[in-house]
């Protein structure tokens, strides 16, 4: 008996195992809050160009938060200037001002995609992703990190 709850939980364990990000990086935000002028860069270097990337990037924030959700000026520059910017609204809590993501007692996590869908880059090089809080206050209070991932997409057999 106790040998299969074993197996069973080894085979929960691996079954749970995501893929390993090829770049994954936080940057502490400072106690005194997030400055609207402070940008949080990343520099991934990308050396495949046939492959498709999915990008996330990540939120920590604790109970200090005044607000259910988030605007972001985000781009992606590389050698040969911006490759892509925009503003983008995250939510982070629900209309009963539950928090939403990951994590136990105050401190919540939150992941989203930095863009729907998959990236592809056109050349191989170093590219800088920038994000920088939008929310018409001087400080943010409550955001604890900001962090990047990077997931390299393997082929499936079908060529997709």
């Amino acid at each position: 008996m106790r040998s299969k709850f074993l197996v069973l939980f080894a085979g929960i364990l691996l079954a749970s195992c995501g893929p390993s990000p090829i770049y994954e990086a936080y940057v502490p935000v400072s106690k005194n809050g997030w400055f609207k002028d402070s940008l949080v860069s990343f520099d991934v270097e990308i050396d495949d160009t046939l492959a498709a990337y999915q990008i996330v990037w990540h939120l920590r924030n604790n109970d200090d938060y005044e607000y259910s959700n988030i605007y972001l000026f985000r781009s992606v520059a590389s050698d040969r200037g911006i490759e892509f910017s925009d503003t983008a609204q995250f939510t982070l809590a629900d209309a009963y001002g539950k928090w939403l993501g990951d994590g136990v007692g105050e401190l919540k996590t939150n992941t989203w995609p930095f863009k729907q869908g998959y990236l592809q880059f056109n050349r191989s090089g170093n590219y800088t992703f920038t994000l920088q809080q939008a929310m018409r206050v001087d400080y943010l209070k409550g955001v604890e990190d900001i962090g990047l991932g990077v997931y390299k997409i393997e082929n499936t057999k079908d060529g997709k």
